[in-house]
């Protein structure tokens, strides 16, 4: 297995006819944690939906795990790469016990389910739950689906978003004990202060790469003020 698990280079891509990402390029390895920020609409979903293969009409060059995600038989890529995106849903208003059942390893569910303090809820549906709980169950399924994290990808899109505090910071050593163990985790937020901690951070603005590289180089006054306006300051 090479280091290297994500190789994107020059990524657009289109959405009704409107240019959302353009000529952005990453490079993530094992082990690393990478942050991609930026204000709304600047691409950051629509980048990592071309990661995980879900824009098959991407341009650029894309490798994610050793495979094309725009080419790659469903079944392979979901054994290379996880993906949770910023709003989870479902068709059906499924209890937690049957989300574990679909998960495939019921048994890790309920373990994600603990860790998340929601091992007392396996009969509720999803309508019972709050949008922090639901967020929670949804990312308790992409974590089984990574299975052992060596040599493979975790995008995660907005994780954060709805959790309470404590939650949060569960999130991070989650997120930092899966690239431990060998994965490349990629994570879109608004969360800046998540983006400070990460081995490196993408910063976005209207779908163009504008600063990459080590946070405390690239998260500069400068960067921030051409990103977000000088008279405001990123969502921390």
């Amino acid at each position: 297995m090479t280091d290297v698990l994500i190789e994107a280079v020059g990524v657009g891509a289109e959405l009704g006819g409107h240019r959302v990402v353009d000529g952005v390029s990453l490079r993530a390895s094992a082990g690393q944690v990478t942050g991609i920020i930026g204000p709304n609409g600047a691409g950051k979903t629509t980048f990592l939906r071309a990661l995980a293969g879900l824009l098959p009409a991407a341009t650029g060059e894309l490798r994610v795990a050793g495979l094309d995600p725009r080419a790659a038989a469903p079944g392979a890529m979901a054994a290379q790469r996880a993906y949770s995106p910023q709003k989870p849903a479902s068709a059906w208003d499924f209890r937690l016990a049957e989300l574990g059942l679909l998960s495939g390893d019921p048994a890790a569910y309920a373990g994600w389910l603990d860790a998340f303090g929601l091992a007392a809820a396996p009969e509720l549906p999803l309508s019972a739950l709050s949008g922090g709980e639901q967020k929670c169950a949804h990312l308790a399924l992409a974590f089984v689906a990574l299975g052992d994290p060596f040599g493979r990808v975790l995008l995660l899109d907005e994780p954060g978003a709805a959790l309470d505090l404590n939650r949060q910071a569960m999130l991070r050593r989650i997120v930092a004990g899966f690239a431990r163990a060998g994965a490349a985790v990629v994570v879109a937020t608004h969360d800046l202060g998540f983006a400070r901690g990460c081995d490196q951070v993408l910063v976005l603005a209207e779908g163009r790469l504008i600063a990459t590289g080590d946070p405390a180089a690239t998260l500069t006054p400068a960067v921030v003020g051409a990103t977000w306006g000088e008279a405001s300051s990123p969502p921390a």
